[in-house]
């Protein structure tokens, strides 16, 4: 492994601006210094999420560190990603961050024979799954959620709208008939929140029940509460039709989504038109822009089209970047003392009304500071700073919460 010296060009670096990844790599060739390049595995480059990871990557940090990142296409299987792998190895690259992770046993093979590193970007992985590669030196491991945080938001949500007074329900449940575990988990945890606050009846185990690949209504045992689960994804699914056969059915209070909510806002629209009354919305998505000019409109009612949102915001990509960036310039020892694969977990932000989501939208995109900062991923970065060690990059990493943000603003 060989160590790379790069110049440590100071604070004003994270500000300066660079007018494309190819302007950048001519700077790095006159000044010594060697630029990075870094491919990034996207599930769909379309998705608000991987679009709000992607320019935070894009837009923010390759405009702050002498780095290209190469992007992939959308990657739905294992394969694909394998054959991205390959691809931004002969354009260069010297690591993977991945936003998808399908095998991870399959693609640790393609990276070792391309001695490439490779870290779960803001992913959610299970132990069994993490286990079986923990030991693979081309591993350096994953940030993202644990199963706890995960199942969290789905009783955070529920509760929220069952303090509204909400009696009539709609769930999307988006992947969780297709094996989704994440969006399985929220609805499971929809679910029996409504069962044991709201004496909703189950027919069958939580999880079959999110599971269902058709629509199932669900009412509690006096009649007063009703859940309609809606299965698939709206986009490449049978998720848009589902929602217009559970609206044709009967009114509603709110829709609760396991994923995002507003590529079908519209269709939400309608059936407010069509009952004469408001539909409260909560989806656990992301702090992306989709949701930001969403929720800053206002319905037929006076009302946000969105009431609540639970979920990633874009910097919280930044450590994996910080790991991967010491991996490559030669320093993997300030990941891990032991070189050991390292698992690091982050939570989520969560909204509760428009005035909320957009104050805490300012500080993931660097409108006031990024919650991230070029300055804070310089702190754990050996090459940068002879602080960097693995307990300040977990410090770090795990520090996501507002007020975590807000003070290491105030600091800076």
């Amino acid at each position: 492994m060989r160590k790379r010296r790069f110049a440590v060009f100071g604070i004003m670096l994270c500000f300066m601006l660079l007018f494309c990844a190819g302007a950048q790599a001519e700077e790095a060739q006159e000044d010594g210094t060697e630029t990075m390049k870094i491919g990034v595995v996207v599930y769909d480059p379309d998705s608000a999420e991987m679009g709000m990871f992607s320019n935070y990557y894009r837009d923010y940090i390759q405009e702050g560190f002498p780095v290209q990142f190469f992007f992939s296409g959308a990657v739905a299987t294992a394969e694909e990603e394998n054959q991205f792998i390959e691809a931004a190895k002969e354009q260069g690259a010297e690591g993977i961050i991945s936003f998808c992770g399908y095998d991870l046993e399959s693609t640790l093979a393609v990276c070792a024979e391309n001695e490439l590193y490779y870290v779960l970007g803001s992913s959610i992985v299970t132990d069994e799954a993490f286990d079986a590669v923990k030991d693979d030196p081309w591993f350096l491991g994953s940030v993202g959620p644990n199963p706890e945080e995960v199942y969290q938001t789905g009783i955070n949500m529920a509760e929220y709208f069952l303090e509204k007074g909400a009696k009539s329900y709609v769930i999307m449940t988006g992947g969780a008939s297709r094996g989704n575990a994440t969006h399985a988990s929220r609805v499971e945890a929809m679910l029996e929140t409504f069962s044991e606050q709201a004496g909703l009846v189950l027919d069958g185990e939580a999880a079959e029940l999110a599971a269902s690949a058709e629509n199932t209504t669900l009412m509690s045992a006096d009649g007063s509460v009703s859940v309609t689960l809606v299965p698939d994804y709206t986009e490449n699914g049978a998720g848009l039709q589902n929602l217009e056969a559970a609206f044709a059915a009967g009114d509603c209070d709110a829709l609760l989504s396991a994923f995002h909510a507003s590529t079908y806002l519209d269709k939400i629209a309608e059936k407010e038109a069509a009952q004469e009354r408001n539909i409260m919305v909560g989806a656990i998505d992301s702090f992306t822009e989709a949701n930001f000019e969403a929720i800053k409109e206002k319905d037929a009612f006076g009302n946000a089209p969105i009431d609540y949102v639970e979920g990633k915001y874009a910097s919280m990509a930044g450590p994996a970047f910080a790991m991967m960036y010491n991996a490559v310039s030669g320093y993997p020892e300030s990941n891990s003392q032991d070189g050991k694969t390292i698992r690091l977990y982050q939570g989520f932000w969560k909204a509760q009304s428009r005035e909320e989501y957009i104050e805490l939208y300012g500080y993931t995109t660097g409108i006031y500071e990024n919650a991230y900062s070029c300055e804070d991923l310089m702190q754990v970065i050996r090459v940068f700073s002879d602080d960097a060690s693995p307990e300040a990059l977990k410090e770090l990493t795990e520090a996501y919460t507002v007020e975590d943000v807000k003070a290491r603003i105030l600091e800076s």
